[in-house]
């Protein structure tokens, strides 16, 4: 991942992704925070490649750690929870914020590379994994930070041979890229967005996951979007 194109595109990145999905992330992530609500309310959790936090904020628990390498998006991030009568505490690449009753630290690393002394709840990955420079490798490491019987939930862009994902790959190879040049001049950024989609199946993501059951997965409206939410084996701690 280069981390340099998230810097320069943090400013606009939440106007950017409404415009060129035309609404329908939300959506996802809207479905996506519903079903985890189903199965767990509130606890501790990570969010990896957390951007501007949107994923985070959404779930709003009680305590959160936000795991994001591009030093821009977390400048934003911080703002969107940085309130009246919160603290900030900064220790180096880290930034605490308290709130009352709740606690977010914002991490600039990778999932690859984080470090963090304590085990989670849940675990979510919103439109993050085609971004990790090592999949197994980040994936290992979040699982080692994921409490026995605690959750991991995802929502990917994936590989589909339907007529209608093809379709949609054609508009995000040959559509976004102009809709992101005008509106961010990121053209050719762009471009690789079309390209880690296209690179990612759902089979790749899954083998990483053998010591986990499956709780729930399915299509999100479009076949390219896929949601699995999973629990780690063992009892709940």
């Amino acid at each position: 991942m280069d981390i340099k194109i998230y810097d320069r595109l943090a400013k606009k990145y939440d106007l950017a992704t409404k415009v060129v999905s035309f609404g329908i992330e939300e959506l996802w992530r809207w479905m996506f925070v519903k079903n985890i609500k189903k199965i767990i309310k509130n606890g501790s959790l990570i969010d990896v490649a957390s951007a501007t936090g949107e994923m985070a904020k959404s779930l709003d628990f009680d305590e959160m750690y936000l795991i994001e390498p591009s030093s821009e998006m977390n400048k934003i991030a911080i703002k969107k929870f940085l309130k009246k009568n919160c603290t900030l505490e900064i220790d180096e690449k880290r930034y605490k914020i308290t709130c009352a009753n709740k606690k977010v630290v914002i991490i600039q690393s990778t999932a690859e590379e984080f470090e963090l002394d304590k085990k989670v709840d849940l675990i979510t990955a919103f439109m993050a994994l085609r971004n990790f420079d090592d999949l197994k490798k980040g994936i290992e490491n979040l699982d080692s930070h994921l409490k026995e019987g605690g959750y991991f939930a995802v929502v990917e862009m994936v590989k589909s041979e339907s007529l209608f994902a093809k379709l949609i790959m054609w508009y995000m190879n040959k559509i976004v890229p102009y809709i992101a040049g005008v509106l961010v001049g990121m053209k050719e950024e762009y471009k690789l967005l079309g390209e880690s989609i296209d690179s990612l199946k759902e089979e790749d993501i899954l083998k990483n996951f053998k010591n986990y059951k499956i709780i729930k997965r399915q299509k999100l409206i479009f076949p390219i979007a896929t949601m699995i939410i999973m629990r780690k084996n063992g009892k709940d701690t």
